[in-house]
């Protein structure tokens, strides 16, 4: 298992942050998403065989907001 943190654009509310964390927990091998609206930040443990950082930053983009990896 890999922890990353990746920063979120476009976050306004604890939905907007509910909305990341459901799409990114929907992707293989993610164990959690942890994501704080009022940081920009989302956290994620995820099994890197099964998924990376560019399934994570297209699954944040295709919820409607912007993702980078720190």
């Amino acid at each position: 298992m890999v922890k990353k943190r990746f920063q979120i654009q476009g976050m306004h509310c604890v939905g907007c942050a509910m909305t990341v964390d459901g799409a990114i927990e929907d992707l293989p091998g993610v164990k959690t998403a942890s994501t704080n609206y009022a940081r920009q930040i989302v956290d994620v443990e995820y099994d890197e065989k099964k998924t990376g950082e560019v399934q994570i930053i297209n699954a944040v983009q295709q919820a409607g907001y912007k993702a980078t990896a720190e």
